[in-house]
């Protein structure tokens, strides 16, 4: 036998006892569909094979330990983990072959006051910026934040499909630690798509606490049933609960350079709805920048500034504005009670125009813009969850830090 041939014997039987190597986690996990009893915990794993979740509630350590196996078709895992309590938060760990995750967490809701972010358009624009250089600085930011009960994101996640393994490595921070409330945007792909992804429908509906969400596809795939999704629009929004807000991709108020003005179609078919059902605010994003509106009684707020290429915004603004800025990563906190709504522009990074390569960093917690709603209501005697506000015009200088990418 030749020396080659010996080689090759040798490689042949450490294969046969080499055992294949196990299916390896390569998206979150992350939770979806979270109530008052129930949760989701999703993962995508390579191959093929059984998964399973752990969980119990955090305390002492003395409660039992759950444990439900996922279905193993695919490498899509999604477990639905049912009989929680309440306003409980919940540490939870996943696993799939020999991989297991560290201890993660959510909460299931029930608390009339809480805190969320939203957020939105966290594309990358290659070959000159990925999510890892963008989207990955807020959403550290965001994982430093305490007690988020849900994060909304407001589409656009992806530039395209091949972006999503880039997009939960990026958010795997926050999203490990909170429920996600996802929108669909222009660049998500199909509705089967985001269902595959996220497990649920493109426009749906839930309560937290004194809150009650609604989401809706903007986009133009859903236009040729706009008239069944207006229908439950209306109805949906006849909720009882005292704080409202509605949320999806393009908006309809905007001072974009592309779109000026915001999405026409969109306001006429849901701007008089969403304030006669007395919606105390509006999220959206596809502008990307922040801005934010009052028309009729209801706050529009634009927060597409998640880690996608900064749009500039002209000078002349729709009826309504209140706010704005261009050229700044950041997102949106939101601290709900019975009684109000308070928002809180959490600014990131500053990219100048002319350089998309050097950012400037802001303080970890600053606050750029801030409402309390409803508009007429008191005030806070400080602001939502002990935020430093700092005026737009004083932040600078040795005050923040230049970071290069």
């Amino acid at each position: 036998m030749s020396r080659y041939q010996s080689l090759l014997l040798v490689a042949v039987l450490l294969a046969l006892l080499v055992p294949a190597a196990s299916a390896a986690i390569v998206w979150g996990p992350y939770v979806t569909n979270t109530t008052t009893g129930s949760a989701t915990v999703n993962w995508k794993a390579t191959g093929e094979g059984a998964g399973w979740v752990e969980y119990a509630p955090k305390s002492d350590g003395s409660s039992e330990v759950c444990r439900v196996a996922s279905s193993g078709e695919g490498s899509m895992h999604r477990v639905q983990l049912t009989n929680l309590s309440p306003a409980t938060t919940y540490n939870y760990r996943v696993g799939t072959g020999d991989e297991t995750t560290e201890n993660c967490r959510f909460s299931t809701f029930g608390s009339q006051s809480f805190s969320c972010i939203i957020y939105g358009d966290t594309r990358a624009q290659k070959p000159f910026f990925t999510q890892t250089e963008r989207h990955a600085l807020v959403a550290e930011r965001m994982a430093a934040e305490e007690d988020i009960l849900f994060v909304i994101h407001t589409g656009d996640f992806v530039c395209d499909e091949t972006e999503w393994d880039d997009f939960f490595a990026a958010a795997g921070p926050v999203l490990r630690n909170t429920t996600l409330v996802p929108v669909p945007g222009n660049h998500d792909g199909s509705v089967e798509a985001f269902s595959a992804i996220f497990g649920l429908p493109s426009y749906y509906s839930f309560d937290a606490g004194s809150l009650h969400v609604t989401v809706l596809d903007s986009n133009d795939r859903a236009w040729a049933d706009m008239d069944t999704q207006t229908a439950w629009l209306e109805n949906d929004l006849a909720s009882p609960l005292p704080r409202k807000i509605v949320t999806f991709h393009h908006p309809p108020f905007s001072s974009d350079r592309r779109h000026p003005g915001g999405d026409q179609a969109i306001r006429a078919e849901w701007s008089d709805i969403l304030s006669r059902s007395g919606v105390d605010a509006v999220f959206s994003a596809h502008t990307h920048a922040y801005e934010r509106y009052r028309v009729s009684g209801t706050e529009y707020v634009v927060v597409g500034c998640g880690g996608a290429p900064l749009y500039p915004l002209a000078e002349e603004k729709p009826v309504g504005y209140q706010a704005g800025r261009g050229q700044t990563l950041g997102y949106v906190r939101a601290t709900v009670s019975p009684e109000s709504i308070d928002l809180g522009m959490v600014a990131v990074a500053e990219v100048p125009e002319a350089d998309d390569k050097e950012m400037t960093m802001f303080p970890a917690g600053t606050v750029i813009d801030a409402a309390h709603l409803p508009a007429d209501a008191a005030p806070p005697e400080k602001a939502p969850g002990g935020w430093w506000v700092v005026p737009a015009a004083l932040l600078g200088g040795a005050a923040l830090s230049r970071l290069r990418r």
